[in-house]
């Protein structure tokens, strides 16, 4: 493992009277695609990737149905209550639903991240249907409202079409990767704006209190080799993708970046970031694999989901894990077992820890989060 830069400084020894085990309860049920968890006034925000829809796109020869069936629900200790319904989502026939990705809060309302597909050189999306146009979009909102509450923020993929990646530096397999590709996935506060980890321009923007996007920082390439029969009979060295999807900020005033990584995304390849003003992305957590939530306990430990402990060439049934980074940097896979799919992770103001699972599940409906406490 990396060195526990900054994380060293950040976090405090584990008590010696720490519980002996997790305690793990199912808050929420039935859900569809859970993507990022927030906690905020009233509770814990979930963004829901949707079910997709049945108007349908064809596009080069593949099917992109969209409906309005994206959702943001609010978990509370009375149940579950939906705070933005018929947002949209698309079924991407490579990687499932795309639709509201993470959610965050600014003056009262609600700021929704929505993923993006089949995008244009121009940033637009090829998707058809009623909600499409809020694809790679922020859209602010006032919870419980109805449309007439909707404003439409940023557009994120119009930025990156307008700031594409350096096709010499680009990586990814050769001829599947685009320079102007577009897949905001988290949105955090941070500088006075707010930070937003775009994974397929595999860059951190910042978005300035006036509502002007800039790059903080693209993360770099990194070699991985693809075993032999992947892309042909013999093992090939390709550069993969960073895919930022998750962002936190630490009791440093830092912002840290999860990388999944892309294809291949063995195991031991995904990675955390630091981000600082001025300076390199610097790694101070390496030999994770698909990394998809971060967040920083109450001691300011780290805390990451990884989504499958066996890569991204595995079947996709090997079980996820919830790891905590200790002081000195050093990684632990903590004892919570059940964690399918999972695909964020957030710390309430009590301390306890909640992890959305089947958050890249086929089967509608199957998605939960767990609330889990005793982690000492």
């Amino acid at each position: 493992m990396a060195s526990g830069i900054a994380l060293a400084a950040l976090s405090a020894a584990v008590p010696a009277n720490a519980s002996p085990g997790p305690v793990v309860t199912i808050v929420a049920h039935g859900l569809n695609e859970p993507r990022h968890l927030t906690y905020g006034p009233g509770g814990l925000y979930v963004a829901e990737g949707g079910a997709g829809g049945t108007s349908c796109t064809t596009v080069d020869g593949a099917s992109y149905c969209e409906g309005e069936t994206g959702s943001v629900v609010l978990v509370e200790s009375s149940g579950v209550k939906t705070v933005l319904g018929g947002l949209p989502s698309a079924i991407d026939p490579d990687e499932g639903p795309v639709g509201p990705a993470a959610v965050t809060f600014d003056r009262g309302r609600l700021a929704v991240l929505f993923q993006d597909t089949a995008v244009n050189q121009d940033g637009t999306t090829s998707v058809r249907g009623p909600g499409a146009g809020l694809l790679g979009k922020l859209l602010l909102a006032v919870p419980f409202a109805g449309q007439a509450g909707w404003s439409t923020g940023p557009d994120v993929a119009a930025f990156a079409a307008a700031h594409p990646q350096d096709p010499a530096t680009l990586g990814g397999p050769p001829g599947q990767e685009s320079a102007y590709d577009s897949d905001p996935y988290d949105i955090v506060p941070y500088d006075g704006g707010y930070a937003i980890a775009d994974g397929a321009a595999n860059d951190v923007l910042w978005l300035s209190p006036s509502g002007s996007l800039s790059v903080l920082d693209r993360l770099p390439t990194e070699p991985e080799t693809v075993p032999a029969g992947v892309l042909g009979p013999d093992p090939v060295t390709i550069d993969a993708q960073a895919v930022p999807d998750s962002l936190a900020v630490g009791p440093d005033g830092a912002l840290y970046v999860a990388s999944l990584p892309g294809f291949p995304s063995l195991p031991g390849t995904s990675r955390i970031y630091r981000l600082m003003p001025g300076h390199k992305p610097a790694v101070v957590v390496a030999g994770l694999t698909e990394a998809t939530g971060i967040a920083f306990d109450r001691q300011g430990r780290l805390l990451v989901t990884e989504i499958d402990t066996a890569g991204g060439l595995s079947s996709g049934s090997a079980p996820g894990a919830l790891l905590r980074v200790s002081r000195t940097g050093s990684v632990s896979t903590l004892p919570v077992t059940g964690l399918s799919q999972p695909t964020s992770v957030a710390v309430g103001p009590d301390g306890s820890v909640y992890v959305d699972i089947n958050g890249d599940s086929s089967t509608a409906g199957s998605g939960e989060v767990l609330k889990i406490t005793g982690l000492g």
